[in-house]
């Protein structure tokens, strides 16, 4: 099974071009089991993928285990091919002790630099992990942190950083919208927020959310096997609507979930095993 699985990723990890003209999300595959997480079985939580800003080097992958407990972000790996992921072989092994450790799996790769929300705080930091420098890092204004929203199968992911093709996004929320989901779309240099929209679904009812072509997807869980895509929200227009996509999963908790624009890939951290699904749109009129 494992074999057929990484077969399956590896061909179609070439970049893709992407417009967003096809649509909403209508179906995502079976899962592609790719193996455990680095650190092993007991590292539930965290994140993986690869760079997920439009047009960047898929040849690179990380992966970001959250210590036990589901809220210490200290270590890094990324790996310069698929083939070195596969064989524990990272190009780039970072604690991020001398920087600023993160917290929850809400982390993810832009243009060669990892975002997450900095430990014990509402700030996001944004590190270079070639240069080993934290370049930014910016309170999220009003935004909850410390697991007071956090998803349903993930803690401490208050702050959960997003990308696709239209650029970095954060999705949260604040006390003031008493748990419902905010995003915000985020300058990636600056962090300075540009613009935000604030959604009528709770934050602590989805066991996750990305974004994908300027669209929030929330995720529920349906059984032990069983994920489903339930709503969605249109920053174009500000209206929010209902789906049933469902998706089966290795492991019961998804840890993190993202979408990654450039091979049209959901990528599942699910119970510290590194998953991907593909994604399927509407087709244009």
């Amino acid at each position: 099974m494992r074999r057929d699985a990484r077969t399956k990723l590896g061909r179609v990890c070439s970049p893709i071009a992407s417009t967003c003209l096809s649509g909403y999300i209508i179906n995502v595959s079976k899962p592609f089991l790719v193996q455990m997480n680095y650190r092993g079985l007991f590292f539930n939580y965290g994140g993986w993928g690869r760079d997920s800003m439009a047009g960047a080097d898929q040849n690179v992958l990380w992966v970001a285990p959250v210590n036990p407990g589901g809220r210490l972000f200290e270590n890094l790996c990324i790996y310069k091919t698929y083939n070195d992921l596969l064989l524990y072989n990272p190009v780039v092994d970072k604690n991020l002790a001398s920087v600023n450790y993160g917290q929850g799996g809400g982390m993810i790769m832009f243009n060669k630099t990892m975002y997450y929300n900095c430990y014990d705080s509402r700030n996001i930091c944004k590190y270079n992990p070639q240069t080993n420098v934290m370049e930014v890092h910016v309170a999220l204004p009003n935004a909850s942190y410390n697991n007071q929203f956090s998803y349903s199968s993930s803690p401490y992911q208050d702050i959960d950083m997003a990308s696709d093709e239209e650029g970095l996004w954060v999705i949260y929320s604040t006390p003031s919208y008493a748990g419902n989901i905010v995003i915000s779309k985020l300058d990636p240099i600056s962090l300075k927020v540009t613009q935000t929209w604030v959604t009528g679904q709770n934050k602590t009812a989805a066991s996750n959310a990305f974004m994908a072509c300027g669209v929030l997807y929330a995720t529920r869980s349906l059984s032990t096997q069983k994920e489903e895509i339930f709503y969605m929200y249109y920053t174009k227009t500000k209206k929010e609507g209902s789906l049933k996509i469902s998706m089966e999963k290795i492991k019961e908790n998804v840890a993190s979930l993202s979408y990654n624009p450039n091979d049209h890939k959901l990528y599942m951290y699910d119970a510290g095993f590194l998953v991907s699904y593909n994604v399927v749109f509407k087709p244009t009129q």
